[in-house]
């Protein structure tokens, strides 16, 4: 999202960096309607089937018809097998997925058949293949606000077609420190492998392996295929789980010592801050010991000779946020901070966006912007309210957005605050409350 300053330089250097945090910051003119949901695209039926396994499922599912398949071995080498996706006529939503086996005399027969997948979405998509003696499971969710691609992978194990392995991806949203993200588990080991920016620049792309609990074996005609099916194996870790473990340049140890004696950094970012300026540095403080104080940031700038120097300190970040996950970003000129928490109500996200004027090269950052996300779901629906606000040109815009039964309905409203004056970063509070015109989630279409 886009936070642009007063001054033309400014706006230029913010719209390149946060594309992703204030999407259309300028002025608006009144939100048009939403236009009408198209309906979803009913996929034809695959006339691609053999005679003889057309004939088994019409005998075996007479109200659906065939929508994609794949043929390959999946329990031995010298049989083939057969999983078609099948659904209710006249849509492709709400289907499920059958496997048939050939005989001896190669013949169809019917083996399994699952659940509904993706039940209730009316536009997900599903597709199968059949290879290295795996069926895998395809479900397109573009409506889902945690993975848009999941991928559930079952094999035969004591004679039966079991859960072995899950994967789900999503690509980078409009979070204000936006990644992309994968995750990957073997059902059978435990192992899991969480990936963040995995289609991203290389030099950016984070892994982070872990183990989970090893489940019962789940067959495949009693699998719910939903994510919160498989919870532990699906879960995301915390962006800051992946900082790097590599210490801090000793310049920048000493600094901190010295400064904050007995804390722990527990996340960084650099980057230049200053118009043309060397890369600064941020990093996020807990108090020593995990004492009763709050999280806190400190900027080190970069000298012209190479040395460090020690910069503004924020006031507390965490101090009505207690348990958040603080992540810190500098791109473009700009510091982005974002607190994200999950309560009863669902999970909140707040992103402050700092910059220095145009012109400024002692790394004065100041706030112009805030944006704040709060997203709740129940079952496969979501709930969804953002707003944004620009604390320099006072451009304000509030979109709430529901997924319901698979259809996605987004409404937006832009606004105009009075201009605030400047707000320093160097001991700014971190209080939600005290921006009220600027987070107020008072619009309901």
């Amino acid at each position: 999202m886009r936070f642009p300053d007063t001054d033309r330089p400014t706006r230029a250097l913010a719209a390149a960096s946060l594309a992703a945090l204030l999407a259309g910051c300028a002025t608006h003119a009144p939100a048009p309607a939403p236009a009408p949901e198209p309906r979803p695209v009913v996929q034809p039926t695959d006339n691609g089937l053999p005679a003889g396994a057309a004939r088994a499922l019409g005998q075996r599912f007479p109200n659906l018809h065939p929508v994609a398949h794949s043929a390959g071995h999946l329990q031995v080498d010298d049989a083939d097998d057969l999983a078609v996706v099948l659904a209710p006529p006249g849509q492709s939503s709400d289907a499920i997925v059958a496997v048939l086996v050939t005989g001896a005399g190669g013949e169809y027969r019917f083996a399994t058949a699952s659940k509904p997948v993706a039940p209730g979405c009316d536009t997900c998509t599903t597709t199968v293949d059949i290879a290295r003696k795996l069926l895998s499971v395809h479900v397109m969710r573009p409506s889902d606000p945690e993975f848009e691609r999941v991928t559930w992978q079952f094999g035969y194990t004591d004679d039966a077609l079991r859960l072995v392995g899950v994967t789900a991806a999503q690509p980078p949203g409009d979070d204000p420190i936006a990644h992309g993200y994968a995750i990957s588990t073997n059902l059978m080991s435990g192992t899991k492998v969480d990936t963040l920016d995995p289609t991203q620049d290389p030099s950016r792309r984070r892994e982070l392996k872990s183990v989970v609990p090893l489940r019962r074996a789940i067959a495949f005609e009693a699998f719910d295929f939903t994510p919160q099916a498989l919870a532990p194996e699906l879960r995301r870790q915390p962006a800051s789980a992946f900082e790097p473990q590599e210490g801090l340049p000793a310049s920048a140890q000493i600094l901190l010592r010295k400064a904050f004696p007995g804390a722990t950094v527990q996340g960084r970012s650099a980057g230049p801050l200053r118009p043309d300026g060397p890369r600064d540095l941020v990093v996020v403080l807990d108090p020593p010991g995990g004492g009763d104080s709050d999280t806190t940031l400190a900027l080190l700038l970069a000298q012209p000779d190479g040395s460090l120097k020690l910069g503004a300190t924020s006031g507390a970040v965490t101090r009505d946020c207690h348990g958040c996950d603080v992540q810190v970003q500098i791109a473009h000129h700009a510091l982005v901070v974002q607190t994200t928490s999950v309560d009863g109500a669902g999970t909140h996200i707040v992103g402050w966006q700092f910059m220095a004027g145009p012109k400024d090269k002692s790394g004065a950052l100041r706030l112009l912007g805030v944006r704040t996300v709060l997203s709740s779901r129940s079952g496969s629906d979501s709930h969804r309210y953002v707003n944004t606000a620009n604390l320099a040109t006072g451009d304000k815009l509030d979109v709430v957005e529901d997924v319901v039964h698979g259809r996605r309905k987004r409404a937006e409203r832009a606004s105009k605050l009075p201009v605030r004056p400047p707000i320093p970063f160097a001991g700014f509070a971190f209080d939600i409350g005290k921006l009220d015109a600027e987070t107020r989630r008072d619009f309901t279409p």
